[in-house]
């Protein structure tokens, strides 16, 4: 039995990394890189200040398709070969945001980019996370959501020193570490037939006795996790171009604390995963909301170095370590076996409302220039998912 140990370690630790790459090419690199790329896109006269804003949104856009599409796709190719399209597709979006040919080309590539996101969000984690033992799920999905946070470091660091110089070499750099990753996930997703009939019996079962809404601690979960969408998108699309053009401060500094930012993101999803391991989904989500406010709200109260290096650690730890604790708290109230169906709902709700608050917030901040009350909402919003989660589900889950 001894031999077998090591092995079923190695396992799930290479499908937890091939998972970390598909996070890292969907959200990391194929949404996040954009945050630092933001203020060079205008100061380059690539675009204006709010054609750059709407570039972002219409990645939040794309993201809510791919959201969309996902489930159905999954369910008609297999999963598997839809994931590998998607980390494809990510790629050459980044290849051809390379080329200047204005504001529509790139908003087209950026939604390209955000439907592929959305797809390997909802498909990737769910996908291996069956073929993972129970006890280490919280460690798993850690690992698998901390390629966000890598995506982020990496952008942080190497956009503001190739983009300052020149934008197009960024753009193809971001490409290549999004290939590379692709090249080592490929072979660890399975051909199409290996899991699809499966997928498709466990959610035809779980499809007739399930309204388009869930019901109960589920219902909770979802009015929280979307309340994310909005409290999460002023430090995801704006945080680079408010230190730099609010704040005065120069590239390098926004590209540091993006960096930092990344850094967060890398350890927030393991922490969170084993935090939930030992101390339940439920209370390490409510923890997670009540500091994610916290952190998003402080540079409203300061914007000290010191404040602003912990607003960008701690929203960068939040941010997919929310997403970690969310989707582990979905299997744990509806099980494996409707794990995808329900994290498809949520993703495209969550999906929905952030497309919708990120056109609100790109249009508050093209008219006013502002940051003030975009920090304000999404705080406020936050606190209220924090209240929401922390409500115990067990009038709801008693047997009728």
């Amino acid at each position: 039995m001894q031999p077998t140990e090591p092995a079923a370690s190695l396992h799930w630790l290479t499908l937890a990394i091939a998972g970390l790459c598909a996070s890292l090419i969907g959200l990391g690199i194929g949404r996040f890189a954009y945050v630092p790329l933001l203020p060079l896109m205008i100061d380059s006269g690539w675009t204006s200040a709010g054609g750059a804003a709407q570039v972002a949104a219409a990645n939040l856009v794309g993201y809510l398709i791919g959201s969309a599409s996902a489930h159905r796709l999954a369910l008609w190719r297999g999963a598997a070969p839809v994931i590998r399209a998607a980390m494809l597709a990510v790629v050459v979006s980044l290849l051809a945001c390379s080329i200047q040919y204005g504001t529509g080309w790139l908003w087209a590539w950026r939604l390209v980019a955000g439907a592929a996101g959305g797809m390997l969000m909802i498909l990737a984690a769910p996908y291996l996370m069956r073929q993972v033992p129970v006890a280490i799920r919280g460690k798993a999905i850690g690992i698998i959501f901390a390629g966000i946070g890598f995506g982020i470091v990496l952008s942080g660091l190497l956009v503001p020193m190739l983009g300052a110089a020149n934008l197009r070499f960024a753009w193809l750099l971001l490409a290549a570490l999004a290939g590379v990753a692709l090249l080592f996930a490929w072979p660890r997703f399975a051909k199409a037939g290996d899991a699809a009939p499966t997928l498709a019996g466990s959610i035809a079962t779980v499809r007739t006795r399930q309204t388009l809404l869930p019901r109960g601690p589920l219902l909770a979960l979802l009015c929280a996790y979307v309340l994310d969408a909005v409290g999460y998108l002023p430090h995801t699309v704006f945080w680079v171009e408010y230190l730099v053009h609010d704040l005065g401060k120069p590239l390098a500094i926004g590209g540091a604390f993006w960096a930092v930012f990344g850094a967060g993101a890398i350890v927030g999803p393991l922490l969170s995963g084993m935090a939930a391991d030992r101390f339940g989904f439920r209370r390490t989500l409510v923890a997670c909301f009540a500091c994610k406010a916290a952190a998003v709200a402080l540079p409203l109260l300061s914007t000290s170095m010191p404040a602003l290096f912990i607003s960008s650690f701690a929203v960068g730890a939040l941010t997919p370590g929310m997403v970690a604790v969310a989707s582990g708290r979905v299997v744990e109230i509806a099980g494996p076996a409707a794990h995808q169906r329900n994290w498809a709902m949520m993703t495209f709700i969550y999906a929905l409302v952030q497309a919708t608050a990120g056109y609100v917030m790109a249009a508050v901040y093209g008219a006013t220039h502002s940051f003030t009350l975009l920090f304000s909402v999404a705080a406020g919003a936050l606190v209220l998912a924090a209240c929401i989660a922390s409500q115990r589900p067990h009038a709801v889950q008693t047997p009728a």
